[in-house]
């Protein structure tokens, strides 16, 4: 595979808001609705912001998802990330957003990594496992688990 971590861009906008109106990845990822004035404003936000990094997933230089870490504060930050071409589901590039997001967390020196998923995902839930999360809260319909770096 031929999975490289890309620069996110307003040209990518499009894309991710065609990607979050899908059905299934707008319940998966709990994306509320959104206008693309919404968005733009959304990338205007984080474009320079110290507590968010945010980077597209390419294969073969193609965008197939976005990941990154926001909410970074007192040695901690919060991941998040989702495939947004369906095609490539299944194929280990979860692990692998994981993974990339876990070294740079250590690179900037962060001590957690937290994330908050659905009930209901089970395949990101036992991802998550996998990598070293542990549930550490949960509501009716989330989860919070989170990693010591």
């Amino acid at each position: 595979m031929r999975i490289k971590k890309c620069e996110f861009t307003e040209n990518l906008l499009s894309l991710t808001y065609r990607w979050l109106n899908d059905t299934e990845i707008k319940e998966l990822t709990n994306t509320p609705d959104f206008t693309q004035i919404d968005q733009k404003e959304w990338f205007v936000k984080i474009k320079n912001a110290k507590d968010y990094k945010i980077w597209t997933v390419c294969f073969n230089k193609i965008p197939i998802g976005i990941f990154g870490i926001k909410n970074i504060k007192n040695n901690e930050g919060e991941y998040w990330g989702y495939i947004g071409e369906k095609a490539y589901w299944g194929k280990g590039i979860g692990k692998w957003m994981v993974d990339e997001s876990i070294n740079f967390c250590k690179v900037i020196s962060l001590s957690k990594l937290y994330l908050n998923v659905l009930k209901s995902n089970n395949r990101a839930i036992g991802l998550y496992k996998k990598k070293g999360f542990c549930i550490v809260s949960s509501d009716d319909k989330m989860i919070k688990m989170e990693r010591i770096l």
